[in-house]
């Protein structure tokens, strides 16, 4: 039998003045996935116990064997455990070495050259060979590609003896392959004793991975899941099945204008984009590093504007300086997190008072104001409960507030959507709902736009073929 390292029974945690009660446990080696129904509130409070953010309030711990309580159990975490995410040091000081070192545990001068020397020492030459580390630790970390970021992030923890990884939804910036060479180098971390926590919304990654998937639901640890079990059993859990999508077409719509033409668009360290997309399409630009995701959107939300290209309309070439006068009444932004506070929506304004502040934008002039409301609130009460629309959205319940949020362009009807990563960190049980919303705003003639990782998963899942059918992938 392995070396447990962390156990929790029954226990109790509070978070954001909720109670959750998740049963923890791990031993050396293993590598254990973690599925939730709703990534922004159980798997938050899951993840903030490994950030020591988190504190116990009841239960029983055990840590490495001996019982514990809430501060011993949080100073172990804290001690013992790395957490690797989607974030990642922007500085542009920074090197891997400065990585490795100075972010690494606090120590003393003598220490610390003892560490160096360890640095260089064969034994940590061989381990980064292993892990395929080729770059002087003298390169900046912002010059690093994200596969050599996160192996060097997994040499940092088998530097510093991590007991126990964490890593959380990797899969939405790196690519399958990068990701399987990453999971190698986890691997080798796993065959010197470490333990790992694989967070994730793939359920086909963490069953090629994870030797137990445990499953949160209504913020408790509701179901343990073994590998004879992996399957359609998560799906039942979860309250939806998994189907077939059946074939997706490239064909685009017949009848149907085209809408955006988009010629040798350059963006800083991007490959030039060149496609078209028709009204009632919805077509797919894969980016699987964030990369071009997070320059187009600084493009349309920012300031930054592309090197070169042309960006064509509805047969009319825009300048980048003219497409503010775009955003909201031509071209529809919807950001990857829509429900957050924040996000595209006001969230103290009433549903109502969003609908007609962003249709008055896109009138260009004065309308006789009680009008617009009478005639907003008839059209929007046959999808939401009219007292609903009349309260702010910050009390709106999920996925109501997400549904709303695609509602508002179903209403608006720009000619072109443009989503970011319209299904990155929801929970499954969303996704279709956010299907439905696509094809609604493109049975209105909309160009859609989506900027997103690879969908195959989510394809093979859907009960949707009219998305499939309008589906088409821009980019290989």
């Amino acid at each position: 039998m392995k070396e447990e390292l962390i156990r929790v029974e029954n226990g109790h945690f509070t978070n954001e003045n909720r109670d959750y009660q998740f049963n923890i446990f791990i031993a050396r080696g293993e590598c254990v996935g973690v599925y939730v129904d709703d990534h922004l509130t159980s798997g938050t409070a899951y993840l903030d116990i490994f950030k020591g953010c988190s504190h116990m309030t009841r239960g029983t711990a055990f840590c490495a064997g001996t019982r514990v309580g809430p501060i011993e159990l949080r100073r172990w975490i804290l001690q013992n455990t790395i957490i690797m995410d989607k974030n990642r040091f922007a500085s542009r000081e920074l090197t891997a070495r400065d990585f490795i070192l100075a972010l690494g545990r606090p120590i003393g001068q003598r220490q610390r050259r003892q560490v160096v020397q360890r640095l260089h020492a064969p034994e940590s030459e061989r381990m980064a060979a292993q892990l395929g580390l080729s770059f002087p630790l003298e390169r900046k970390l912002t010059s690093l590609s994200v596969l050599d970021y996160f192996r060097l992030a997994v040499f940092r923890a088998w530097f510093w003896s991590c007991r126990l990884l964490v890593l959380d939804r990797l899969t939405e910036i790196l690519r399958q392959h990068d990701m399987d060479e990453l999971m190698r180098c986890v691997q080798l971390l796993q065959g010197q004793g470490a333990a790992v926590f694989l967070f994730d919304m793939d359920e086909e990654f963490l069953y090629r991975y994870v030797n137990r998937l445990d499953v949160v639901k209504n913020h408790k640890t509701y179901y343990r899941l073994y590998p004879d079990e992996f399957g359609t059993q998560l799906y039942d859990i979860l309250g939806w099945r998994r189907r077939n999508g059946g074939d997706r077409t490239e064909t685009p719509l017949e009848g149907d204008q085209t809408v955006l033409i988009v010629s040798d668009l350059v963006f800083p360290a991007t490959p030039p984009l060149r496609f078209q997309i028709r009204g009632g399409e919805i077509a797919l630009l894969q980016d699987e590093n964030y990369n071009t995701v997070s320059r187009i959107r600084d493009c349309f939300l920012g300031e930054q504007s592309w090197l070169s290209g042309t960006f064509c309309l509805d047969g009319k070439a825009y300048a980048h300086a003219e497409l503010s006068r775009l955003i909201g009444s031509k071209i529809g932004v919807q950001i990857e997190r829509p429900d957050r506070p924040g996000g595209v929506l006001f969230d103290n304004m009433t549903a109502l008072d969003n609908l007609s502040t962003c249709l008055l934008a896109k009138a260009g002039r004065h309308l006789i104001r009680h009008a617009v409301m009478d005639n907003i609130l008839t059209e929007a009460s046959q999808w939401f409960r009219r007292e609903d629309l009349l309260r702010p959205l910050s009390e709106w319940p999920l996925p109501e507030r997400l549904r709303f949020s695609y509602f508002k362009w179903y209403f608006l009807n720009p000619r072109l959507l443009i989503c970011f990563f319209p299904f990155a960190g929801q929970e499954s049980a969303h996704h279709e709902m956010i299907i439905h919303m696509l094809v609604a705003c493109a049975r209105r003639g909309m160009a859609i736009w989506v900027i997103s990782s690879g969908l195959d998963a989510i394809c093979e899942k859907t009960e949707n073929s009219e998305f499939l059918q309008r589906l088409r992938y821009i980019n290989g």
